[in-house]
């Protein structure tokens, strides 16, 4: 059975000064492995809200998201985020005093990693195409392109079946760009479910299976690719 990923019914809201404001309304979809996802929308449309609830980097307060007909709430927060989803941010966030290989065995150790960590990160650094002499420079002294590729080579780090990214490519070259999304079609074809928010038309259209279009809290649309 392939994994599955629900959102059902999904309400949330926050605290603005004295008001209270709904950011989603009502939001239900599906997401399936081996597939890649873009979420599109203006800002203020909700999609940010959506994934950091994908990625339980918050709580869920009405509706439910489920894995494998098993509620994140059920599953628990903290072991969602360690053991079923990885992000991969706009800004990075590498450990900006670590070199990249470091950066990635941080991510193995939190992965409880059996084996050689020195031997499986350069070999996750060379398959999004970092280099092992750039693999042991600190990330600071890397390009956006080589520190977004190491985001993503940490991201891989443990065997998780879901992959979220916030605007990967938004920092990137278009050259950059390219590679950057090859990277993320291959992780879905390795059978993973691959979330893209992103504000690029273009990215959408060349990463994304299927299109998930955002408006005032909803979903006002999803578009799927036709087979080639």
């Amino acid at each position: 059975m392939k994994n599955k990923l629900e959102v059902k019914d999904l309400w949330h809201t926050y605290a603005d000064g004295q008001r209270e404001v709904e950011v989603l309304k009502g939001v239900t979809t599906t997401f399936e492995a081996g597939k890649t996802y873009a979420i599109v929308g203006e800002s203020g449309s909700g999609k940010t809200t959506l994934i950091s609830l994908i990625a339980a980097l918050d709580s869920v307060q009405k509706g439910d998201i489920t894995f494998n007909g098993k509620s994140i709430r059920k599953i628990g927060e903290s072991e969602f985020r360690l053991r079923y989803v990885n992000i991969v941010f706009q800004a990075y966030n590498l450990i900006r005093y670590m070199t990249a290989r470091e950066n990635v065995e941080v991510a193995l150790d939190f992965a409880k990693y059996v084996g050689d960590e020195h031997a499986r990160a350069y070999e996750l650094l060379e398959r999004v195409g970092v280099k092992r002499t750039e693999a042991d420079r600190l990330v600071n002294k890397l390009s956006g392109g080589q520190q977004q590729r190491v985001a993503i080579a940490r991201a891989t780090a443990s065997e998780v079946p879901i992959v979220v990214a916030d605007e990967p490519t938004g920092n990137l070259d278009e050259k950059t760009e390219v590679k950057v999304l090859e990277i993320l079609k291959s992780l879905a074809n390795e059978g993973k479910i691959v979330i893209v928010v992103t504000h690029s038309p273009k990215v959408a259209s060349e990463l994304a299976a299927t299109t998930l279009r955002m408006e005032s809290g909803k979903i006002i649309s999803a578009s799927a690719k036709r087979a080639a």
